[in-house]
Formats: C-alpha cells, structure tokens, sequence
C-alpha cells in the first residue's frame, strides 16, 4: 500500500507555509471522531467528511489532504501513526462515497523524525458528488455547494461541454446576410481555392459548425451567431463584447466599448489599440531601431487569444485596461486556464477551450495555427527589450499583463547584431536563452537545461551557435560550467563611446608629456619616451605611433643618433 513519495521536504514546507486553501487541507488523524466533547482517536472513520473534502477537491483544481498536521498551529501531530491498512480502508471508503467515484494517490512523507500521509486528489475532468447527492467545490480554505448556475462553466472548463457549440432557440431569422457575405469574403482573401467558396449557404454553416440539427429544426450554435447573427441573435450573447478602458496620467479616463460580431468587435477594438501607439528611437551605432509601447503583434495576437478562448458560459465580459501612469497594457478574459494549462506552461501548452471558434478564426486568416499566436508575442517582446506577458489566474478570469518601458537594450541591440551577421532575425528559442544569459550575465548550463520550453537536444545546438557567431562564451569547467556574454558583446554603444573618448584624452596627455620633455631635454628615444610615459617594452610601437602623429603635425622632427643607430626625436624649431 505504501507508496514512495516523490514529495520533497522543502515542497512539503513550502505548502505548509500557504496553509489551508483552495488546494490544500490538513488533518490530525486518519480517525477524529468526539464523543461529549473529547477525540475519540482510532475509533471510527470519518469517511463521509473525507469524501466532501475530495469531492470538492476534485470538482476544482485537485489538491492535496495532509494528515497529520493540527489545523491551526500548522504543527506536526505526533500523536499520529501511519498504518497501511487503515489508509487502504480510507482509500476504499471514499471510492464508495463518491460518485463517479475517486481514486486518491497516496504519499509517505517523513518530516522531523514523524511520519505524514498525504492524499493526492488529481484533477478530474468529472463532475462529481457525494454518495448523498451533494455537488461541491472547493473555495479558499473550505467547501461549499455548487450553484446550479455555475454548472455549465465548471462542466465547460472540464471539458464536458463544448460551449461554443451549444445550440440557441432564437425566434424569427437569425442570420445576418451581410456579415456572411463578409465571412465568405475573408476566407476567400485567405484561400482563394478554399472549399467553403463554392458551398451553398446552408450547407457552409453546416461544414463551419454554425448550425446543428436537434429533433425536426436547425438551430444556430454559439459558433454561428458570434460570426454571421443578426443584432436580435447577438443579443443572446449580451456579455460578448469587449470594454477598453485608457487612463491617462492626470487621473482621467476614457473608456470605450466594442460590440457587433465577433470579427467587428476584434478589428473596432484594434483599430483604437493601434491608433494609441507611441514610439521612441534608440541608436546603437550604425543601427537604428523604433520601439512601440506596445507593438501591433502583441496586442493583436494578445485580443484574438482573449476573443478566442475566452469562457463562453461565463455572464462577463472581456475588460481591457491600460495604465499610463503605471505603464502598462492589460487583457481580462473570463474563464480560469483550460485544463493543463498554467501560468508557467502557457507558452507550450495549449487545450483550445472553444476549438470551433479558433478553426474560423484561422480560416479568415484572424488566427494562426495553435500555439503560435504566444511564440509571436515572446520574440517580439523579447526583440524589443522587453519584459515577457505577466498572467495572472483568478477565480473567474486570466489577466495578462505587458509592460510599456524597454528593460534590457542589449537584446534590442543583440537581436539587431544577429540578424544583420546571419542575415535572418534570431528565433525565439535562440532568443530565450539569449535573454537568460544576458539577464543573468553569468548562467550554469544546468540552469539553462532546466528552461521547460527548450529540449536538451535544441538547446545544445543554439549554445553552439550562439558561441560560433560570438555572442557567448564559456566560464569555468565541467560542472561549474557557465555561459556569459561574449567579450566583444559586453560593452553596450554607450560603453565603446567612452572608452573612444578616454583613449583620445589618454594620448592627448601622452602627446603632451614628450613635448613638455622635449622642452627641457633636447632629444628623446622610444626606450626614454617608454620610461616617461611609465609604458612596458612591448609598447614601443604604441610610442613610435605617437612619434609619427607628432611629426605629422609640425611639433617635433625625426633625426638619427649614430651612436646606436635609434631613432631620435627633437623640437621642430619655429621661425
């Protein structure tokens, strides 16, 4: 029955740490049950409360039941005892009392000397109750009933339903003749051999996922009337459409509010985003480079993923909101990351909550193929010096979050200096650990590997790259090796400026010195000239260069000594 963990005790703290919350519980005993008021310890199972815990656990997110731990102090209970058998009997008791039933995954863990179970309650793409009925879910540090209202979002977010084709009782005509012409028209703009072009108007909305037959009638899905419903279909969906709001520095705002179609809403919405765009110019050397607070790719593709994959059976609506003071741009979508997506695998990962909507969106060219809508925003924010999106899950919503202010000009200036050597612009996987070593200015290879996006394979060939072209180089050996800017890549423009500068008034003295000799001293060698100046042997040429600018300029003469045939210099005589 025992199971090895795989639990760390640092992940054991660090959980115990946030204490009870919405994937969390703790427990003192496998068997808590009180009798007048005293705990009757290893008398009888409270199986039905474990099952609510793990039902809403499993209606959620999953979570984890440490048993073992007192509730309030978040202390160790060394009155517990682990035992297989009653761990097995509690395992089976809950698959017993929950319907469809749940498996729970159970952990050993030692910590300080005491043995803890933790019950792991995965994430379950059910929906589940109690053996009484009861639909729970798991809210900050406790359970409560699910709504009837909610249903349809948490069956959506599992999974269970697919929104976007759900099936509307819309009375009269609900199609809208022109914004089908408009759709016909942007498919043939994208593929002008597209298949859809010669379908009758009926058998398009069929192919496209527009319409569904129940019983003896048609009924237009959610899909249908985001694209081609009329204003009485749309108002079915009243909470579609997409509020902008701008505050300005002063303390005012001005708030804007998109609706129509799902293609109208998008484009109006866009327009005033990209019609608000600022620039500022930065020179590093011979290149120039124009950077947007916020680029038309990011908030493009940024509004096209809220559009697309926002929950449809949630009453909110998108809210867009930009911060001028704080210097900032972001998007609220309703509805939680789909199921195995987060905020740390965003980028790779992708579950399409609404996957009719985003084969339209594709078809008339509005949306590209999956996952690649991310990959466009992190290598221009990256190109740019910028910071990566900011997500933020909630309750309800996922919020990104992009800043306006340039944090690292050296990748502006890198990604310019690749792309001119190679004669292509640097690709995001080339660009993320690019900006890791430059971020870090000095990474171990180990810490690179563990980037989850990059496999060690294609890491390895951008390393040698990357080292090929001289924009990294290598630290330290075996397992202390690190990676760091290369030399050549180390000064910014600004750096190289000064250090021009520094050199020119480093001679300027130098110049000034031999003069200021030859004033008292009639001659001067290359051996003298080294002594005065305080120069190594191996800047005579240094020295004989300073000669020779000197006697192009008119202030002293070259004659030879024939006592040991050198090279003497004096004071060019003036009239």
């Amino acid at each position: 029955m025992k199971k090895q963990t795989k639990l760390s005790i640092q992940w054991f703290y660090n959980l115990l740490e946030r204490g009870e919350c919405e994937i969390m519980d703790f427990k003192e005993q496998l068997e808590d049950k009180t009798s007048f008021g005293k705990s009757l310890k290893n008398f009888a199972p409270k199986y039905d409360e474990t099952a609510r815990d793990v039902v809403a656990f499993a209606n959620n997110k999953g979570g984890f039941l440490f048993i073992g731990i007192v509730d309030d102090s978040k202390e160790i209970n060394r009155d517990f005892v682990y035992q297989d058998n009653k761990v097995f009997e509690l395992i089976h008791q809950v698959q017993d009392r929950t319907s469809p039933s749940i498996t729970l995954i159970p952990h050993k863990i030692k910590v300080d000397g005491s043995d803890l179970l933790v019950l792991e309650i995965p994430f379950s793409p059910q929906l589940h109750r109690t053996s009484r009925g009861e639909f729970l879910i798991r809210s900050n540090d406790g359970n409560r009933p699910i709504e009837p209202y909610e249903m349809a979002t948490i069956m959506s977010e599992k999974g269970l339903i697919v929104y976007d084709q759900k099936t509307w009782k819309v009375s009269g005509e609900w199609m809208d003749s022109k914004r089908m012409e408009t759709l016909r028209d942007m498919i043939g703009a994208k593929s002008p051999d597209s298949p859809y072009l010669d379908k009758e108007t009926g058998d398009l909305l069929d192919s496209l996922g527009m319409v569904k037959e129940e019983g003896e009638s048609i009924l237009p899905t959610t899909t249908g009337i985001l694209f081609v419903g009329n204003q009485s279909a749309l108002r079915e969906l009243p909470f579609y459409q997409v509020k902008y709001i701008h505050y300005f520095s002063d303390g005012t705002y001005k708030p804007y509010e998109y609706k129509g179609n799902i293609v109208e809403v998008a484009k109006e919405c866009f327009a005033q985003l990209k019609a608000e765009i600022r620039q500022k110019e930065y020179i590093f050397g011979l290149f120039r480079e124009y950077v947007e607070d916020y680029s038309e790719i990011v908030i493009r593709e940024l509004l096209i993923n809220a559009l697309a994959h926002r929950d449809l059976s949630r009453q909110q609506i998108i809210e867009i909101r930009k911060y001028d003071d704080g210097g900032y741009l972001e998007i609220e979508s309703p509805g939680r990351f789909p199921e195995g997506v987060t905020t740390e695998n965003y980028l790779y990962k992708t579950n399409p909550r609404n996957p009719n909507v985003m084969d339209i969106l594709r078809e008339i060219g509005l949306a590209e193929k999956a996952g690649s809508g991310f990959d466009k925003i992190f290598t221009d924010l990256l190109k740019k010096g910028k910071s990566l999106p900011e997500p933020e899950e909630t309750d309800t919503s996922v919020i990104f979050r992009i800043k306006a202010d340039v944090v690292t000009e050296k990748l502006i200036e890198l990604s310019l200096l690749f792309e001119n050597q190679t004669g292509k612009p640097m690709k995001l996987d080339e660009l993320l650990v690019l900006s890791e070593v430059v971020n870090h200015r000095q990474i171990k290879l180990s810490d690179l590997a563990s980037m989850p996006n990059i496999g060690s394979h294609r890491l390895q060939a951008i390393l040698d790259k990357l080292q090929a072209l001289e924009f990294i180089e290598t630290t330290g050996k075996t397992s202390g090796l690190s990676y760091i800017l290369h030399i050549s890549k180390r000064k910014d423009t600004s750096d190289k400026i000064e250090y021009v500068k520094s050199k020119k008034q480093e001679k300027a003295r130098q110049k000034e010195a031999i003069l200021r000799y030859l004033d008292s001293i009639e001659t001067i060698t290359n051996a003298e000239a080294r002594e005065l100046l305080k120069l190594p042997e191996k800047d005579r040429p240094k020295v004989s260069r300073l000669f020779a600018e000197l006697v192009a300029a008119n202030e002293i003469v070259q004659t030879e000594d024939g006592r040991h045939n050198h090279m003497v210099y004096s004071r060019l005589k003036r009239g």
